[in-house]
């Protein structure tokens, strides 16, 4: 009887380490929790003063106010911006939505031209929805909505759950223990 608990203490064991083993590397397989790596997005955006006034994706669909712009937080834009009436704009992304160009917005350079674009790029490092409007005919005129969603504070990894392949490997290791201790104990009572 000694010889049969012992066999079955090893295989216990034995079937301890294989759950492990097969669940371990299975969890590690799964994204990795941490930041959404940046990714590029291209808008086009078109400026006017004159009728129509505002902004739009092209030249035939501007609008007061402008289009929602919608990004993912630390997404890197790179705005093409046109002149759709070759007047002088200016696009200003509003960072502390006061409607006005002031210390702490980012802002393009002039652009005026109606078929060569003006590039600027701009990092949506904070989640929120912030103002966009021209820096040369101000808020009133010319503006539009910047909404950057946030990463949810992980970004694409899991979102800090319990893993199911670690949750199952954890649940078969627990399984074979009371088997195997339930196993002993009911052959140590017969006589």
């Amino acid at each position: 009887m000694y010889q049969f608990s012992k066999t079955l203490v090893f295989v216990a064991i034995g079937l301890a380490i294989a759950a492990f083993a097969v669940s371990s590397p299975m969890a590690v397989r799964g994204a990795p929790i941490g930041e959404t790596p940046a990714k590029a997005v291209s808008i086009p955006l078109y400026a006017s003063f004159s009728a129509p006034a505002g902004w739009g994706w092209t030249a035939t669909n501007i609008t007061e106010p402008g289009p929602t712009l919608t990004v993912q937080q630390g997404d890197v834009i790179t705005f093409h911006l046109f002149a759709h009436d070759a007047t002088p704009h200016m696009l200003v992304i509003d960072l502390n939505n006061n409607q006005v160009q002031d210390a702490p917005d980012q802002a393009s350079a002039q652009f005026s031209s109606a078929t060569a674009a003006t590039n600027f790029t701009f990092t949506a490092s904070t989640a929120g929805t912030f103002n966009y409007f021209c820096g040369v005919h101000g808020y009133a005129a010319q503006h539009g909505s910047l909404v950057v969603q946030g990463t949810g504070g992980g970004g694409g990894g899991t979102s800090g759950g319990i893993d199911t392949t670690l949750l199952i490997g954890g649940v078969v290791i627990v399984v074979a223990i009371v088997a195997v201790v339930a196993a002993i104990v009911m052959r140590r009572k017969k006589p």
